[in-house]
């Protein structure tokens, strides 16, 4: 009888012994599934906030670059028209960056990956707080044509001096460099035209009216200027344009 009570009392000892250790094995499967579940969770949370990232700040971002570029375009190369946004293809590029020599010059092309679209000019945007395109007061608009007021005529031997600035490599010069070469020769001998494509010379008159270097520029008689071209008035209107702005000067 004795042994039977010590086999039964080391059996429930046993027993006793197995019971917190099978609690101790449940606890830490429950603390291991709740690691899983927050792991599953915290993953799920970065996922859904790369995708609202992508689809809100990333979107908004694109507005605002494209609205900044375009105030760009407004106050340095519309020629004094309110251009609009139109719209903005959902398909982005990626450009190629390469130079394009023109004697001592070096001048910044982009080319799209897929060889489809293809742009000259390298305009920094970030740097850009408020487009000043000259250091002189500016008051007036004439057609295209920014009017400096405090400025006098510039002259050479007599003759206002009316300056063209432009590359062969960019498209918009070369449309308006056969319209204003007609222009200045219906005025015969009365203007001296300094016309610098690929050029460095005049660079000081250039940077004092175009701090951000973006052409073409056309500076008349330091009276007036313009960056960019006339394309869209058309060709017989800007020399209309051209011709207008002459004529003050001459007076």
């Amino acid at each position: 009888m004795t042994e039977e009570k010590n086999i039964s009392t080391e059996i429930n000892t046993q027993e006793a012994n197995a019971i917190p250790t099978t609690h101790h094995h449940k606890r830490k499967r429950k603390s291991k599934m709740m690691y899983i579940f927050i792991t599953i969770f915290a993953i799920a949370v970065i996922i859904l906030g790369v995708v609202y990232y992508q689809k809100n700040i990333a979107g908004n971002g694109k507005q605002q670059i494209v609205e900044k570029a375009l105030k760009y375009i407004n106050d340095n190369l519309s020629g004094g028209t309110k251009l609009e946004l139109g719209t903005i293809d959902k398909d982005s590029k990626s450009f190629y960056r390469f130079t394009v020599k023109a004697g001592d010059r070096e001048i910044p092309t982009y080319v799209s990956t897929d060889g489809k679209v293809m742009t000259y000019n390298e305009v920094d945007i970030s740097k850009i707080e408020e487009s000043k395109p000259t250091e002189a007061t500016t008051d007036n608009t004439v057609n295209t044509f920014t009017e400096v007021k405090e400025n006098e005529i510039c002259k050479e031997n007599g003759k206002p001096i009316i300056y063209f600035f432009g590359s062969k490599t960019c498209p918009h010069c070369e449309w308006e460099k056969p319209i204003i070469e007609e222009v200045i020769k219906s005025y015969g001998d009365k203007i001296s035209f300094h016309e610098n494509i690929d050029s460095e010379k005049d660079k000081d008159v250039f940077s004092k009216f175009n701090k951000e270097g973006g052409i073409p520029t056309i500076i008349i008689g330091c009276k007036y200027y313009r960056i960019g071209s006339g394309e869209a008035d058309g060709a017989d209107k800007e020399k209309e344009n051209l011709k207008t702005v002459i004529d003050l000067i001459l007076k």
